[in-house]
């Protein structure tokens, strides 16, 4: 006999999945009496003589009873493995059927009504729903980014990943892995993509992802924070540049191979491709675009990299580029003692 605590958990767990109210409630009652009629159901049931027809009409057009037909009609459950198997699949059908309709109507009336122009930040404490906007964020990527992760964020957006790099011609992404990892299968998932370049560091704090300098997203432990503000893009690309990029371990860089195609947003990135080029005996092609420091006009350029000079402190890097108005030098966002500061510099390794 399944007692009364038993039977609102059973009830709990049917209303979850559509079986609601007085459907619920005659669906157990026949479960446990076996074959009855509408009145024995209803009595067992507690539910309203008027009522019980409805009631029982409906659990047979979603598949959970059946009825033999008689004075009086009986009615019979379905084994729950086979009805309940053959409910929850069409339920689901009809749910994803429903919530695309709605998404359709509710996309028309939220692209009229965004303003451009209110404060980017947004704060989602669904971690699961925050993580599929990070994997559209990737998938839309156009140019580059980076991603300080633990293992379980690397997993829910690794195919996102995949998708996104394996055929890209000119992206790229830099992931570095700030937990323990066991850099075997870490080179197995990912590896094998040119267009990544990986990192490891055993301990870190942040877990961030930054998308062409216009995405920047924080994942906490229960929530996503979300924001397109430049202030808080800088933040991001300077903790993830100095905190974990410089310092993390190297196990496998980006591919530089000739006739290969980049563009990066981020000047460091462009720094370590060209360098390991020039090691290499290749020359690098670069178009940039950006702004010229004193004047702050925007200009487009482009030439060979003659080389990249470095501070005594390694703390300022600077590309030279041979252009047709001389060398120019370029650095990166805040750039003061350079000519240009980049804002996307595109690469050909010839």
């Amino acid at each position: 006999m399944v007692n009364l605590t038993d039977i609102a958990q059973l009830l709990k767990l049917l209303e979850s999945i559509g079986v609601r109210g007085y459907e619920a409630k005659a669906y157990l009652a026949l479960i446990e009496l076996g074959e009855a009629s509408a009145t024995l159901i209803a009595s067992k049931a507690n539910i309203p003589q008027p009522r019980i027809y409805e009631v029982l009409e409906s659990l047979l057009k979603k598949g959970l009873i059946e009825v033999k037909i008689g004075r009086p009609r009986t009615y019979h459950a379905l084994p729950p493995k086979i009805a309940l198997n053959y409910y929850t699949r069409k339920y689901i059908d009809e749910i994803y059927s429903r919530t695309s309709r709605l998404i359709e109507e509710l996309s028309k009336l939220y692209s009229s009504n965004v303003r451009e122009r209110e404060p980017l930040i947004w704060i989602n404490y669904s971690l699961d729903s925050g993580i599929e906007k990070a994997k559209k964020l990737i998938s839309n990527m156009k140019y580059d980014g980076f991603l300080s992760t633990d293992n379980y964020v690397l997993n829910r957006l690794h195919q996102s990943i995949v998708k996104r790099l394996q055929n890209n011609n000119n992206s790229i992404l830099a992931i570095t892995v700030i937990s323990e990892v066991d850099e075997r299968k870490l080179l197995e998932k990912l590896g094998y993509i040119d267009r990544i370049e990986l990192r490891v560091l055993p301990t870190g704090i942040v877990k961030m992802l930054e998308i062409d300098l216009t995405d920047a997203m924080i994942f906490g432990e229960s929530y996503i924070m979300h924001s397109r503000e430049w202030e808080l893009i800088l933040i991001t690309y300077e903790i993830y540049y100095f905190g974990y990029w410089r310092v993390a371990k190297v196990i496998k860089p980006l591919t530089i191979n000739k006739g290969m195609k980049y563009t990066t947003t981020h000047h460091w990135l462009a720094i370590d491709l060209i360098s390991r080029a020039l090691d290499e005996g290749y020359n690098v092609k670069s178009r940039v675009k950006g702004y010229r420091v004193r004047a702050r006009e925007s200009v487009n350029i482009e030439g060979y990299v003659k080389q990249i000079e470095k501070t005594a402190d390694d703390v300022i890097r600077t590309i030279l580029l041979e252009t047709s108005e001389g060398v120019i030098r370029i650095g990166g966002l805040g750039a003061s003692v350079e000519d240009i500061e980049a804002r996307l510099i595109e690469l050909t390794i010839e």
